[in-house]
C-alpha cells in the first residue's frame, strides 16, 4: 500500500518524528517498527526493543541508573552514552 494512504500521525521527540501507533507499518527508510510504548497512551513505535527501554526510562519512569562517580559530583544519568559523555568535563 503506499504510504500516502496511511494516516501520518507522529509526536515529535527531541527533533525527531517518531511514529505513532496507525503509522507503524514502516518508517521512511522501509523499516518495520514493531516495539510500540504503551505506558500511558504514549503510542511511540521503534524498531528496536532497546530503543523502547531506553524511551520508557528515560521519558516515562525517570530512572536514572547510571551515575557518577567522580568525587563530588553525583550526577545521575537514564542512558550509558550520556555518562561518558559527562565524564569528559572532568
Amino acid at each position: 500500500a503506499p504510504s500516502d494512504m496511511l494516516p501520518q500521525l507522529t509526536k515529535r521527540s527531541r527533533g525527531r518524528q517518531v511514529p505513532t501507533v496507525p503509522s507503524v507499518v514502516e518508517d521512511a527508510a522501509g523499516r518495520s517498527r514493531s516495539y510500540i510504548c504503551k505506558v500511558n497512551g504514549c503510542g511511540k513505535c521503534f524498531q528496536r526493543g532497546e530503543h523502547l527501554k531506553r524511551h520508557i526510562r528515560s521519558i516515562h519512569t525517570n530512572e536514572k541508573p547510571y551515575k557518577c562517580n567522580h568525587p563530588g559530583c553525583g550526577k545521575d544519568f537514564s542512558r550509558r552514552d550520556n555518562l561518558f559523555q559527562h565524564t569528559s568535563i572532568h
